[in-house]
């Protein structure tokens, strides 16, 4: 998930670094900016289903879209702006022994497509030879992946996300009560590909799928 200087892709979750460190040009920060700072604008009433959100800190969401964009009306963050990842937010969705401790949920309407994005970054270095003056190194690595789905009203739903040694990939569940007991059924879902229609529009620099730096 390479950047590229001046007003095209971003990488989400690195752009405070890179902002920071002075190197931009003004379009590509006003850009990002807008990206990074966004806020998901959650519907509070009329008919909503609910979402937990899992695997990842960097996750955008993408209401009545079934693609990423940061021109996506609505689009944002669901537990704030994403500064360095974001918050544990729980809105009291039923949960299963197998949910992690951090998560986002989040509502949304029912009955329209949904878009999430997962991103992930991973560094490991690997420590110079003593006495050997061989240096060390350092690498890092990122992965995104993101689906859509139409949730429908009143229901409750995970959208999980892994990173393997395979790739990364997001699953989605409707969360059923079968005889008292909370279990996962797989909904039908669909990858999020990028919005853009050309080069020159600014994204959140994903094509869907993995990519590496």
């Amino acid at each position: 998930m390479k950047g590229i200087i001046g007003c095209a892709r971003v990488a989400p979750g690195f752009a405070f670094a890179i902002i920071t460190a002075s190197l931009l040009s003004g379009c590509f920060v006003k850009t990002t900016l807008k990206s990074e700072l966004s806020s998901y604008a959650e519907p509070a009433s009329g008919d909503l289903a609910h979402i937990r959100l899992i695997g990842s800190r960097n996750v955008k969401v993408y209401p009545d879209s079934t693609c990423v964009s940061y021109k996506v009306p609505g689009s944002g963050y669901p537990a704030g702006p994403q500064m360095g990842g974001q918050r544990k937010r729980d809105l009291g969705m039923p949960k299963t022994s197998a949910v992690p401790r951090h998560y986002v949920e989040i509502a949304t309407k029912a009955g329209q497509p949904i878009a999430a994005g997962f991103s992930f970054y991973r560094e490991s270095s690997i420590p110079g030879t003593p006495g050997t003056g061989a240096p060390g190194s350092r690498s890092s690595s990122s992965c995104f992946a993101a689906r859509s789905f139409v949730p429908q009203t009143g229901r409750n739903y995970e959208m999980v996300s892994a990173w393997t040694s395979s790739g990364c990939a997001v699953q989605v569940y409707e969360m059923l009560d079968s005889d008292g007991e909370l279990r996962r059924s797989p909904v039908a879902s669909l990858p999020a590909e990028a919005c853009a229609t050309s080069a020159s529009d600014s994204l959140d620099g994903h094509q869907g799928g993995s990519r590496s730096p």
